[in-house]
């Protein structure tokens, strides 16, 4: 496997289309045994007509989907019975005539009629597992088996001979991936590692090394399709949905043009805003899309389309961090695309249009940084390979959700970029992380001496940063939770809590006994702040970002708070507000971006009740931005009303009475 890249070359505009494009839309099918109908009533003239509606930067749409049976004519792999008409003909004849990329959707690894046709191939589970556990060993394939070099990669090649497609996003692979006991796994294990037999559960010893032999599989098959792909055509771009994004955070080694994923059909606000952050820092052009339909059920069917300001909300999340946004509809199975649907992207599309001058090709200005330690995750996610979703991220969500909700701009960064970026941010969170690295750690212990301030919580981080955070542990048991004082008040935070005291640190609010500050006994610190160096240290002995992530108790949120104001970094804006009312501090050349965005819903939201049907303004807002210079301009866009402001001695004074779903306060210097 090749060293961490470099991603000037990937990212060249010259060769990569995909920097300079804004807005797509995603079709699919996942064609399939039974189709009857395929393409039957599409027509040049139609699409067209639909796509001029949206007017796209570029396209996605179905070539194979997770039954492994193809929506054209292959000659290669199987073609579902069901096609009547060549809808990717189509796809690209209009494509070419409007001047847009055409992206193929593909399923890899997830493969049923690869598997059906090879048995070989498939990914066998472990001793004892069902077959089907979770749906995905059923279609799996092996990543050492002959699916990618026999099928895969001829598919791709004919895709591009025959279409002259653009790019390929390869869907159900990273996520679909398990650990296979076929034979060869076993045999190449053993070879690579030395170690006769592979564990079968994350409870056994050896699982780690198990876990990251299957990841480097799969980083190999994908390496092999993209050679493949980029030797047969330079310029068509290859994607592996959700490759090294928040579920599969490692250090970037294979060459992949882009990153994107599909975020949760279903609370998709909380699901962009973390894979967003994380994707903005990964250096790499990356996209989101959404899920234009959801479903009241707990399971995926009956489906409906969502309201336009709901999909309005999670493309505000998207753009607002310098990512391109795409929407995902399903045209019906003869081909036809729902005249509303589209009616309803293009009203979308106008949202962003509207805002792109202002988001597009914007670099975060560092506030503060998050930590997602891939070692922490890893073994954090039982027996899954690279996936979200799972009791793991509660922390990091916790952290960046209490964090936005105090109106403080997140970057989340894994450790490779948190300590090549530290010294940027005057603020770095530590979220309930453990398995950090001796060298991540001395970064962080210079980083405050120099200045920098530093919250890091969970009962593992006493014995990591108890020195430089003046506390020490007074005692090896651990509390199952705390109820903490939150000035008048208290919220309960689910633990574990470690007992602490204090050596140097002064105690900024504390664990009490019962519910009432003014009646029951205080038992141990909950928040301390010390000063170290230049820098300063908050340190919470408990699990408080990952009860928050479960929980969003409004008095959890306040104590973090109150972290932030006893320790006081130097952000460089301040901001009063909602707490509905998230910040992302961008900046362009000559230009401070101060996009806000607008998380609240009109209706509440409830497990069987979760349509945003619309977004009511909130407000008023005030913000301090410290500048060493008078702006030349100030105002809110795209409205371009709406603002009052003033600037004196270095600090900018901005008030906004109203925000809709996202305004954006932009600074000219």
């Amino acid at each position: 496997m090749a060293t961490p890249l470099s991603l000037d070359k990937i990212n060249d505009p010259s060769r990569n289309w995909h920097v300079s494009k804004f807005f797509g839309i995603h079709y699919d099918l996942h064609a399939g045994a039974k189709d009857t109908e395929l393409g039957a009533a599409l027509t040049h003239e139609h699409l067209k007509a639909e796509l001029e509606k949206v007017k796209p930067d570029f396209i996605q749409c179905d070539c194979k989907g997770h039954p492994g049976y193809t929506s054209w004519p292959t000659e290669v792999g199987t073609p579902s019975p069901g096609i009547v008409n060549d809808a990717l003909r189509i796809h690209r004849d209009v494509t070419r005539e409007m001047g847009i990329p055409l992206v193929m959707h593909y399923s890899g690894v997830w493969d049923g009629r690869a598997v059906e046709l090879h048995p070989e191939w498939a990914c066998v589970a472990a001793p004892g597992e069902a077959t089907g556990k979770e749906g995905f060993v059923t279609g799996g394939t092996c990543n050492l088996s002959g699916y990618t070099d026999e099928l895969m990669i001829p598919q791709l090649i004919e895709l591009i001979d025959k279409y002259d497609v653009d790019g390929f996003w390869v869907d159900g692979e990273n996520w679909a991936t398990r650990p296979c006991y076929c034979d060869r796994c076993r045999a190449e294990f053993t070879k690579r590692t030395g170690i006769g037999e592979p564990p079968v559960s994350s409870e056994d010893a050896n699982w780690r090394t198990w876990a990251d032999f299957h990841r480097d599989l799969f980083s190999e098959h994908v390496e092999r399709y993209e050679r493949a792909v980029h030797k047969r055509k330079a310029s068509c771009l290859v994607c592996s949905n959700w490759m090294y994004t928040f579920g599969q955070p490692d250090a970037i080694k294979v060459p992949v043009d882009y990153l994107s994923g599909d975020f949760s059909w279903k609370w998709s606000l909380p699901s962009a805003m973390l894979q967003g952050r994380f994707m903005a820092s990964r250096g790499l052009s990356w996209d989101l899309m959404a899920w234009a339909f959801s479903t009241g059920h707990e399971t995926m069917g009956g489906w409906t389309f969502k309201h336009t300001p709901a999909l309005c909300q999670e493309a505000a999340v998207v753009i607002s961090l310098g990512g391109a946004f795409l929407l995902y509809d399903t045209p019906q199975r003869n081909g036809h695309l729902s005249g509303w649907h589209q009616d309803a992207i293009a009203d979308v599309a106008r949202f962003v249009r509207a805002r792109q001058p202002w988001c597009e090709g914007t670099k975060s200005l560092p506030q503060a940084a998050v930590l997602h330690n891939t070692d922490h995750y890893y073994s954090h996610i039982g027996d899954h390979l690279m996936i979200t979703g799972t009791p793991a991220q509660d922390p990091i969500h916790g952290a960046l959700h209490s964090l936005l909700a105090n109106h403080v701009s997140v970057d989340l960064l894994n450790e490779t970029n948190l300590a090549a970026r530290v010294s940027e941010y005057p603020l770095v969170v530590v979220p309930e992380q453990t398995r950090l690295s001796d060298e991540l750690v001395a970064t962080l212990e210079r980083y405050v001496e120099a200045g920098g301030c530093l919250i890091a919580t969970g009962a593992d981080a006493v014995p990591v940063f108890g020195e430089i955070a003046g506390v020490r542990s007074a005692s090896d048991v651990t509390e199952p939770a705390a109820i903490v004082q939150v000035a008048r008040e208290t919220t309960m935070v689910s633990g574990p809590w470690a007992r602490v005291e204090t050596v140097g640190a002064t105690v900024v609010t504390s664990v009490l006994s019962q519910n009432d500050p003014a009646y029951n006994a205080i038992v141990m610190p909950a928040v301390t702040l010390n000063s170290y160096g230049k820098g300063r240290v908050v340190l919470i002995p408990g699990a408080v970002f990952e009860s928050y992530g479960q929980t969003h108790y409004p008095r959890t949120r306040n104590l973090v708070g109150m972290a932030l104001n006893a320790l006081s970094p130097s952000l460089a804006v301040a901001m009063v507000g909602p707490a509905s009312l998230h910040i992302s501090l961008r900046s362009q050349p000559g230009r401070i971006i101060a996009h806000l965005v607008n998380v609240g819903s009109s209706n509440p939201l409830a497990p069987n009740a979760s349509f945003v049907e619309d977004v009511p303004p909130t407000g008023p807002v005030t913000l301090r931005f410290f500048v060493k210079e008078t702006p030349r301009a100030v105002y809110l866009a795209p409205s371009m009303e709406g603002l009052s402001w003033n600037s004196d001695n270095g600090v900018l004074n901005v008030a906004v009475q109203n925000v809709g779903i996202m305004d954006s306060v932009v600074v000219e210097l």
